[in-house]
């Protein structure tokens, strides 16, 4: 049985491209220990890690009144460009690998655009994406589907003909909604649970093969999906955000 074909692949950025976990972690710390708040690990996993700052700020900080929460995410916005990050292991091989192959690829993340713009540059893969979508260009971030159905409009393709990889939960919760099929790049269990069709450790555990019809995609060993390489007359995708 062959491998389904996609048109492209949607990546995130922290947590599949970078890690930047602890400093994200930190940041959003010292802010709820401004306010006499304490972020518990389940407010971490559910409400930071792969949410949008506004859903963060929506769901731990919502005892503050409008002005207060206003301050929250400004000073976000102020810390969020200069994170440190460290590259994942293999990330920037894959990516590079599909670029050269003729596969679209897309950057779905809620970093924003300077920050994605500046980690992209530092790994050298900023001209391997067609399109981005950062912080702001939807009115709803992850969990919700809108990011994605963005990320796929961008590229000129259906969300089903994406495939997506995400490290977060409400990352894989937002591209399965938004119709598109999820790898799940972490050990977490939730991944799966929360609609990855495939799991894998990190994109060190990807390869990608020459085939026929574009790249056929081994995950952990296993040859799961076939990306396809554009051809000559079809580069009227959208670029936005580039």
């Amino acid at each position: 049985m062959s491998a389904p074909l996609f048109d492209s692949a949607l990546f995130d950025l922290d947590g599949v491209l970078i890690d930047t976990q602890d400093a994200i972690v930190a940041l959003w710390r010292d802010l709820a220990a401004g306010h006499g708040l304490e972020l518990s690990e389940r407010d971490v996993d559910s409400h930071v890690l792969g949410c949008s700052p506004e859903h963060t700020v929506r769901t731990v900080f919502g005892g503050l009144d409008p002005d207060g929460r206003d301050r929250v995410l400004a000073a976000v916005r102020a810390a969020e460009p200069d994170l440190a990050f460290k590259p994942v292991a293999g990330a920037a091989e894959l990516v590079t690998g599909l670029h050269a192959a003729g596969v679209w690829l897309g950057l779905v993340t809620g970093a924003s655009a300077y920050r994605a713009g500046r980690v992209l540059a530092e790994l050298g893969v900023r001209a391997a994406f067609a399109a981005l979508v950062t912080w702001g260009e939807v009115e709803h971030g992850k969990p919700a589907p809108d990011c994605y159905q963005l990320g796929a409009r961008r590229l000129g393709c259906e969300p089903a003909r994406c495939l997506v990889f995400e490290d977060a939960p409400s990352g894989v919760t937002a591209a399965v909604r938004a119709g598109a099929v999820c790898v799940g790049v972490g050990a977490d269990p939730r991944l799966a649970a929360s609609g990855a069709t495939w799991t894998v450790p990190d994109l060190a555990a990807v390869r990608g093969q020459p085939a026929g019809q574009g790249v056929v995609l081994d995950l952990s060993g296993e040859p799961v999906a076939t990306l396809r390489a554009w051809r000559p007359g079809e580069a009227g995708k959208e670029t936005h955000g580039r």
